[in-house]
This record gives structure tokens, sequence and C-alpha cells, in this order.
């Protein structure tokens, strides 16, 4: 059984678990999150070299098959053909809600997914500096403010927090959620940005926390 940090005790209602960091079973870990009450987000990838394997679709199948479709959100990292090619095998499945990346992100996939009873979130990356309002393909349905690049390990940069600021102001009618490196110590910051949620992976869901927690 997957194992959770203690602390997401300490954030009712905002932490979401990134099952792609789960040391063993994703769909075993992807269960204990929804008997806790928290949401699964799951990152399905372009695979290029140097990138790392994000969740399967046959993984993605068995895990809509054991937890409440509302609960999971997926992101898909890669670009507008990657978008178009997977795009359809995840709606199947119907998800709560879909991650596009901004190139990705346009009126014919938000309406796809918004069709399929989801609802069509674009992920920041550098495309927009928090200044003016942002030239987005279409209006999403929320903005999840990534604190890393998409599809890496790195660190989180707390400098991007200005940009989840920006985000929450701005878009007052939008929920905003923030994805990469998040831990213990950066989620007080987040919450305090007023974003809707926390995606949460290492930190939450590895027992060498405190070693590998990025």
């Amino acid at each position: 059984m997957t194992e959770l940090a203690s602390w997401h005790h300490d954030f009712p209602g905002l932490l979401a678990g990134s099952i792609y960091a789960a040391p063993d079973s994703r769909v075993a870990a992807a269960q204990t999150l929804a008997d806790t009450g928290l949401d699964v987000h799951i990152d399905v990838m372009a695979v290029s070299e140097g990138m790392p394997a994000g969740v399967s679709l046959s993984e993605l199948q068995m895990i809509s098959a054991a937890v409440d479709r509302e609960r999971i959100g997926v992101h898909l990292i890669g670009s507008g053909d990657f978008a178009d090619a997977v795009l359809p095998k995840i709606l199947a499945l119907r998800p709560g809600a879909v991650f596009l990346s901004w190139q990705a992100f346009t009126p014919e996939r938000a309406h796809a997914i918004r069709v399929s009873d989801g609802a069509a979130w674009i992920a920041v990356w550098q495309e927009w500096d928090g200044l003016g309002h942002p030239q987005w393909g279409a209006e999403p349905d929320g903005v999840l403010v990534m604190l890393i690049e998409p599809g890496t390990r790195d660190r989180c940069r707390l400098d991007r927090l200005g940009l989840v600021t920006a985000c929450t102001t701005t878009f007052s009618k939008l929920p905003v959620a923030v994805d990469g490196g998040v831990t213990e110590e950066i989620a007080p910051l987040c919450a305090a940005a007023g974003v809707q949620q926390i995606v949460v992976g290492r930190a939450l869901l590895t027992s060498e926390r405190k070693e590998e927690a990025i």
C-alpha cells in the first residue's frame, strides 16, 4: 500500500497527488490518493531522448477503472500533434480534467474535452510573464502554473511564485493550480498565493522524501 506523507493533512482540499512519482504501483498510489480524499494527477507525455516516461495509457485505463473519474486530472505534455494522437483515447476514459500545453490549447481541443464532461485547463510555463492579458488560443476552465519545466525532474523555481500570484489576481474567476517540485516547505507559499490546487509528487508519495523531494 502506498504511504502518504503525514503533512498532507495540513492542506485539506488543496492537494493532488502526482502518481508519476509513485515508487511502486501507480494504480495503487492512485487508489490511496482517492481513498484519502485527494485528487489524482496523471502525466502522459511524448517520450523523447532525455525525457523520462510518464504514465502509460494502460496504467491510465486501470486507474480510471478504480478511481472516480472526477478525481482524475490528466496532463498531456507534448505538442499539438501529440495531443491529437492521444486525446481521443484519454477522453474515452472521461477524466474530470485535462491539462494541455499552451501551444496545444486550441478551441477545438478544449471543446472536445468539455463535450466529454471534462474541464479544459491550460498549462503555463514561459509563455506568459504575468503582464497584461495572455494571448492564449482559447479561454480555459483553469490555469496550471508549472514551477519546473514540464516533463523534467528539476527543483521548484521559487521565482515562479510571482507568476502564480499574477494568475490568481488576474483570473479571479478561474481556478489556478501549481505543479512541479512542491515540498512540505513550499506548499504553504503556494497556498498563500491563492491557488485552488497544489500538485505534489515525490514529497507526498515517496518514503525518502527528505533526500529525494524536488
